[in-house]
């Protein structure tokens, strides 16, 4: 532990990636103790930046209570990363060990081939209903965390897809506006199955950083960020994935959209709701 005793606190918590890079270097048992003394913001915000395998075996170190509060305060896209890479057993008492909001998201998340846009996605995204005012939409933003994207997606209570409207729009806008009155059409989405060397030269990049992405029939189910694609676009799988989806896949993603339903009914950030399916889509 001696490499980890020069690696203040201060350092790690204001430049999280470069303490990443030297904690790799260490083997991973060092890592579990320097990480397992810190608050799990802190720790979280270093293991974002570690390699998912290499954060794995540090992982493995840790007890499960630990480990589930750092998978929370990761959230769920850089804790799936991890969550994938252990073993059947501890992912399940891991996930047991989640909020039930979290642990759907993540096992979303695992489910989606790696290299594809719904791997990479945010499962999170904040939703605004056609009909809420541009005042409201503004005071809903104050209160997310971190950027807020330069777009809103706006959709129904099907969770379908209707428009998008960019943050420019939204604050120049009349404040007793609505948001059907101001948005885009949603012309730049991404599918789920894409994969993301597919969507790397999509033309929506030219206009936002943040792209919806859609399952069938345009319903939404999650934001890919261009940093979260950039990341993805670093790993092996974003080589190997093809394009083309179909077969066995076709069957499975139906199941994955009627459960994405049930979390979008069970996040409390996100105002519109999904509903009970109908009978021709069941």
């Amino acid at each position: 532990m001696a490499e980890v005793e020069g690696l203040s606190i201060a350092f790690a918590e204001s430049h999280p990636a470069e303490a990443a890079r030297v904690l790799e270097a260490l083997a991973p048992a060092d890592t579990a103790g320097f990480v397992g003394a810190l608050l799990p913001r802190l720790a979280a915000a270093i293991l974002r930046h570690l390699g998912p395998p290499y954060c794995a075996r540090v992982l493995e170190a840790l007890d499960d209570d630990e480990v589930a509060g750092l998978l929370q305060a990761m959230g769920p896209q850089a804790a799936a990363r991890v969550v994938q890479q252990l073993g059947a057993g501890r992912q399940q008492q891991l996930l047991t060990k989640l909020p039930v909001t979290t642990s759907i998201a993540i096992r979303l998340l695992v489910g989606y081939p790696r290299g594809t846009c719904g791997a990479a996605m945010d499962p999170w995204p904040r939703v605004f209903t056609p009909d809420m005012r541009v005042t409201d939409a503004l005071e809903e933003i104050r209160t997310i965390q971190g950027e807020p994207g330069d777009c809103l997606f706006v959709a129904d209570n099907q969770r379908r897809l209707l428009g998008v409207v960019a943050l420019g729009d939204l604050v120049r806008a009349g404040a007793r506006e609505s948001l059907s009155a101001i948005m885009l059409a949603p012309a730049h989405v991404v599918s789920a199955l894409a994969s993301v060397g597919a969507v790397a030269t999509h033309p929506g990049w030219d206009r936002f950083h943040v792209l919806p992405v859609v399952e069938r029939e345009d319903r939404l189910v999650g934001a890919l960020a261009r940093s979260a694609l950039l990341a993805a676009l670093a790993g092996p799988a974003a080589q190997a994935h093809s394009n083309a989806v179909s077969g066995t896949f076709g069957a499975y993603w139906q199941v994955v959209s009627a459960l994405t339903e049930i979390v979008v009914g069970t996040l409390p950030p996100v105002p519109a709701v999904g509903e009970e399916r109908s009978k021709h889509e069941r």
